[in-house]
């Protein structure tokens, strides 16, 4: 004769708070990614941006001048295209 032994398992219970915490912590992230999204995404001009493309090549240029190059030229078409 063969004898199977199964074990049942005390339930688990959630732990005090866990539900709260997890709620703020959804908020805050909500809130962080709203507010930061707001001011990453807010509309730029053609001349802004080229001008930003330029302060990057600015700073690799010493690292690799060809490709601060393009860069810069890169930035000279699309500021002419607006």
């Amino acid at each position: 004769m063969t004898t199977v032994t199964t074990v049942r398992p005390a339930p688990i219970t959630i732990p005090r708070g866990a539900v709260w915490a997890a709620q703020a912590a959804v908020a805050l992230a909500d809130a962080w990614q709203r507010f930061f999204s707001g001011r990453l995404l807010a509309p730029r001009s053609r001349a802004e941006e080229a001008e930003s493309l330029r302060t990057y090549a600015l700073s690799i240029r010493q690292a690799d001048p060809g490709f601060a190059a393009d860069l810069y030229a890169a930035a000279d078409r699309h500021e002419a295209q607006g």
